[in-house]
């Protein structure tokens, strides 16, 4: 780890996904690449990442803070386009024709309803708010400011707040949910928070100890399980009733998807996997320097937070 300023890393860590989210405006705006939309949407996440994860170390304008609803009105068009993906691909070729012309209808529907997300789209990246937002950014990244915090050399700093945000995830009511019938929204909050978590230690993916690259893979596979476990159950609220087929497809999924998930669950959840996230940042709270493998674990308990 290099002693740049906690403040500075997250700065310049900033200006790389502002500077990916400007890439993408042109082709979100003509709506002909899905994955321009994708892309914007993560860039955005990372930014809202980091204003999130270190809101103790920036010092932000205020306006900053609308690009949250700006990654909605992306996420929405997103959410679309993986819906008729998966309808198109995964479901249509297999239902019986009376089925496949109500689907048609529907995946009908949702193409409509996707034209005027992009013409909704397209006047936000037009707007006077928008303009705000991205000038705000602009401003704040040509002179940036922080609090006190971010003064701190990221290797004594850094390490903390991964602590954080590890044992606020390991804390989320969303790991007791044990059947697939149990607490939709439980979950659905669990996969914003590993996201969260997944987000930060992508942030910090260059500081973060090789030994949790693991665990990183794990909470990625995590995060897209638990998204097509939500997304199942959205097309089974509107479609599974009058489609039969359809609906006994989406039950077959949906169990193979929560057998995947009670693994990665088990995986994340269990001791040896919170000794392994404590011992590696622990040892980096202690002493700003990468872990050797004979570090002893560090419970949280243990850890000074500054």
């Amino acid at each position: 780890m290099t002693q740049e300023t906690l403040g500075w890393w997250v700065h310049q860590n900033l200006g790389q996904a502002f500077h990916k989210w400007g890439k993408q405006e042109a082709a979100v705006s003509r709506g002909d690449d899905p994955e321009s939309i994708h892309q914007m949407r993560v860039a955005m996440r990372r930014l809202r990442a980091g204003m999130s994860a270190f809101r103790a170390v920036l010092d932000l304008p205020r306006a900053t803070r609308k690009v949250g609803m700006i990654s909605r009105v992306l996420g929405q068009a997103r959410d679309t386009d993986v819906m008729l993906a998966h309808l198109e691909v995964d479901y249509f070729p297999a239902l019986p024709p009376a089925e496949q012309t109500m689907l048609r209808q529907f995946m009908d529907d949702l193409r409509q309803q996707r034209q005027a997300m992009q013409r909704e789209l397209v006047a936000l990246l037009t707007s006077a708010t928008y303009g705000r937002v991205k000038e705000a950014w602009a401003k704040w990244l040509a002179a940036p400011r922080w609090q006190p915090l971010g003064d701190w050399p990221v290797a004594e700093a850094l390490p903390h707040l991964l602590v954080i945000a590890w044992a606020g995830l390991a804390l989320h009511l969303g790991w007791r949910v044990e059947d697939g019938t149990g607490d939709r929204e439980q979950l659905h909050d669990l996969r914003k928070a590993i996201k969260r978590t997944r987000y930060l230690w992508e942030f910090a993916q260059e500081q973060l100890p090789t030994g949790l690259m693991e665990t990183l893979t794990l909470l990625r596979q995590a995060q897209d399980i638990l998204g097509h476990l939500q997304d199942g159950f959205v097309l089974e609220s509107r479609l599974g009733s009058t489609c039969p087929r359809l609906h006994q497809l989406l039950t077959q999924q949906q169990a193979q998807v929560w057998q995947t998930w009670q693994t990665l669950r088990e995986q994340l959840a269990q001791g040896a996997r919170h000794d392994q996230v404590y011992q590696h940042l622990g040892q980096q709270c202690r002493s700003g320097n990468p872990p050797s493998p004979d570090n002893e674990t560090v419970r949280p308990s243990a850890i000074l937070l500054g």
